[in-house]
């Protein structure tokens, strides 16, 4: 106990015992020495001691009043800090503590709206992250994951979704953590284009490593991984294109100059000679124009179509698209058998059917086995229609079934190396039956025949 609270309540009990002789004095008009000697000392003893004892009481009781407030205050703060919800403390306005008790209610008010402000703007930015079109990951300096996105989790094609995990064990792919490695040793942003092999396949990415600066010793690191896999394959394709219709292209013109140049130095004063020249110019030409056409549908259906549906009868279509291939269906000897129903009739843009028709036949015919068959069939099912067209031709092995459909492929066999032709046809006819709301399909036999089978979906004169 402080000697400045003995001296304060020893002067209160003086205080009060003086004022205990007032009030006798009064009372028996004595004065104030006589009523000290009729009181005994003892009493006055007493009640000095009596009076201090009341003093400390009460005083204890109060600082343990005042213990439980701080008490209070020092939970409510470790509660504020810890972030934890609960009630204001409740002290009496004439509590020497009654301020400080406000203070602290006022810090867990403030912070409970900046946690608020907080936890709505973390979740507008992790709700952005969810919908941007590209893999995020932030990693803090400690090399753990602060958040990421479940888009890099498609690309990864496993979860990375994984906060305070260190990023490299969760990412474990070399070439992603060569380049975060690089930026957190040079503190400079990084990009790179990384192949990826996955469950799936191969995969090209576009990454960018950000260093983002937050404070002079605290940094974020974001790694932002974009999937451009298709966008390759696009330009790989595209840049195989320019360089097949060149190689296309190429032959006939040559061709075409040669030949030609061959007739203007004087092959023209031979008729037999000549007229072979011309020949094969004409042939030439015809198989350039051949191109161009199908380069031309190519460019058409890539620029959109507009779809044309009308009733036909299907034998007749058929019939018609046979008759430019009657000689040579003649000089191969083939049986061509018609066996679609006078009555089918099917709502479809004839235009583009004749083309599907007309490119089927007349690799039906070309690649058939002399005195072969063509086979051409239909049928309706519930929703839809069915065209097949069977030969019994050299026929496809499992490898050139799955790529027949592709621009400018050909089958490497001595008949297709006999045979002119773009390779573009077949793929032409994917994208005309896909863009009818069909599909083509077909199966194949070495040395036995091919199947191709159209099916299309059931169309009303109405629709």
């Amino acid at each position: 106990m402080k000697v400045n609270q003995i001296i304060r309540r020893l002067g209160l009990g003086v205080l009060a015992v003086g004022l205990i002789l007032i009030v006798a004095a009064q009372v028996t008009g004595h004065s104030l020495k006589a009523t000290a000697v009729e009181l005994h000392a003892g009493w006055l003893v007493a009640t000095v001691l009596v009076v201090v004892s009341l003093l400390v009481l009460l005083e204890f009781f109060e600082q343990r009043r005042q213990r439980q407030i701080l008490a209070l205050l020092a939970k409510k703060l470790r509660e504020v800090t810890a972030g934890q919800k609960s009630g204001h403390v409740l002290v009496p306005k004439n509590s020497e503590l009654s301020q400080l008790a406000s203070a602290v209610n006022q810090v867990q008010s403030t912070n409970t709206l900046l946690l608020k402000a907080y936890d709505r703007q973390k979740r507008g930015y992790f709700g952005l992250l969810e919908y941007v079109p590209i893999g995020v990951m932030v990693i803090d300096q400690d090399r753990e994951i602060y958040l990421s996105n479940h888009y890099l989790s498609d690309i990864m094609e496993r979860e990375l979704e994984l906060q305070h995990e260190l990023y490299y064990t969760t990412l474990a792919e070399f070439d992603l953590v060569k380049l975060v490695e690089e930026t957190f040793r040079t503190k400079q942003d990084q990009q790179a284009e990384v192949r990826l092999s996955l469950a799936s396949g191969l995969k090209i990415v576009a990454v960018n490593v950000v260093h983002i600066p937050v404070s002079t010793h605290h940094f974020f690191v974001m790694l932002l991984v974009n999937d451009i896999t298709e966008q390759k394959q696009i330009e790989r394709m595209q840049l195989d294109f320019v360089s097949n219709v060149s190689h296309e292209l190429k032959t006939p013109v040559t061709s075409i100059v040669g030949f030609s140049e061959t007739l203007k130095n004087g092959a023209l004063d031979e008729p037999e000679t000549a007229a072979k020249f011309v020949e094969i110019i004409y042939q030439q030409s015809q198989k350039l124009t051949e191109l161009i056409n199908d380069i031309l549908s190519l460019s058409r259906l890539d620029s959109g179509l507009v779809v044309e549906h009308q009733t036909i009868h299907l034998a007749q279509v058929v019939d018609q698209a046979l008759q430019p291939y009657s000689q040579l269906i003649a000089q191969r000897q083939l049986t061509v058998k018609n066996q679609v129903s006078a009555d089918f009739l099917v709502v479809t843009d004839v235009k583009k059917l004749r083309y599907i028709l007309s490119n089927l036949l007349q690799n039906g015919i070309r690649y058939n086995q002399v005195g072969g068959q063509l086979r051409i069939k239909a049928h309706k099912k519930a929703d839809k229609w069915e065209l097949t067209v069977s030969d019994t031709g050299i026929g496809l092995t499992s490898e050139q079934q799955g790529r027949i459909f592709e621009r400018f492929y050909r089958a490497d066999t001595s008949r297709s190396k006999e045979v002119d032709g773009t390779g573009l046809g077949l793929a032409i006819v994917k994208e005309y039956v896909e863009f009818l709301g069909g599909k083509i399909t077909v199966t194949s036999q070495l040395q036995v025949g091919t199947t191709f089978t159209v099916s299309l979906p059931v169309k009303h004169a109405k629709d």
